[in-house]
């Protein structure tokens, strides 16, 4: 776990003595150069100079306490650290997009852009929610809604219109639900979880889900990726309507979950 926070808070701009103070000091405060710099592994040459430039940035601050003439410090609590943190990178970030967007660029390839893992997976599709401009298509499974829900809840009270395929019974609605019939059928087949996130018909995400270690999942603006995307979700919205209206028909023509219905290389089934 220290590891972990170590390496994180040196990808949010700490150096790696910086970290290791800042954690150290956490894990027993208020300390004084020496005792940071033995529970860290700093060398004694390079503590100072570390904490003094943690007191630049307001990470660190002296204790109103010293020992012996020795300056104590205390650190900035975890919460107040990543609010810090968090909100450095939203103004940078919103400083940077202006700027890079004057700038000459060639037309933006229409490629389709992997996403390695499930955080990334996570990232993207909680980013393009949050950016929603007009429409989100999104066909789901509870286990990936639940990461999106507060987002997808935000989008709403924007104003964004929502048309939410879930697969499962639905435990509450988010825009326009509709619980997908088959789900059980799907599962079957695909040996996993479909996910589908269509916002404002240019951007798409699609994975593939059967654990969070294994799934295969892109993101495009490329226009007939998202065509086809867009088009797999209303299909499905139709399909559901249809169904909720003619179920015992459909089912005792097609089988409790519609078997017969998937089967598409035989047209008499």
């Amino acid at each position: 776990m220290v590891d972990k926070a170590l390496a994180l808070l040196q990808q949010l701009g700490f150096t790696a003595n910086e970290s290791k103070a800042y954690v150290a000091l956490l894990e027993a405060q208020p300390s004084g150069a020496y005792d940071i710099g033995k529970r860290s592994g700093i060398p004694s040459s390079k503590v100072y100079e570390t904490l003094n430039k943690l007191l630049r940035r307001g990470i660190v601050r002296l204790s109103d306490s010293d020992v012996a003439d020795k300056p104590l410090y205390v650190a900035l609590p975890p919460e107040a650290l990543t609010d810090q943190l968090s909100q450095q990178v939203k103004h940078r970030t919103e400083e940077l997009l202006p700027l890079l967007s004057t700038l000459k660029t060639s037309q933006e390839p229409d490629y389709i852009w992997p996403l390695e893992n499930h955080n990334k997976l996570v990232e993207k599709s909680a980013s393009l929610v949050q950016s929603a401009q007009k429409t989100i298509l999104i066909s789901s499974w509870p286990e990936e809604l639940c990461w999106l829900k507060a987002d997808l809840r935000a989008a709403e009270v924007r104003g964004i219109r929502i048309a939410l395929v879930h697969f499962g019974i639905p435990q509450e609605k988010i825009g326009a639900t509709y619980h997908h019939p088959v789900e059980e059928t799907l599962y079957a087949e695909k040996g996993g979880r479909g996910f589908t996130l269509v916002v404002d018909g240019h951007t798409v995400v699609i994975a593939n889900i059967q654990q969070e270690e294994d799934l295969d999942a892109s993101w495009s603006r490329n226009n007939a990726f998202v065509t086809v995307a867009e088009d797999y979700v209303k299909h499905d919205v139709y399909i559901t309507k249809v169904t909720r209206f003619l179920n015992e028909p459909l089912t005792r023509r097609f089988g409790e979950n519609y078997e017969r219905l998937r089967n598409i290389f035989e047209p008499e089934a």
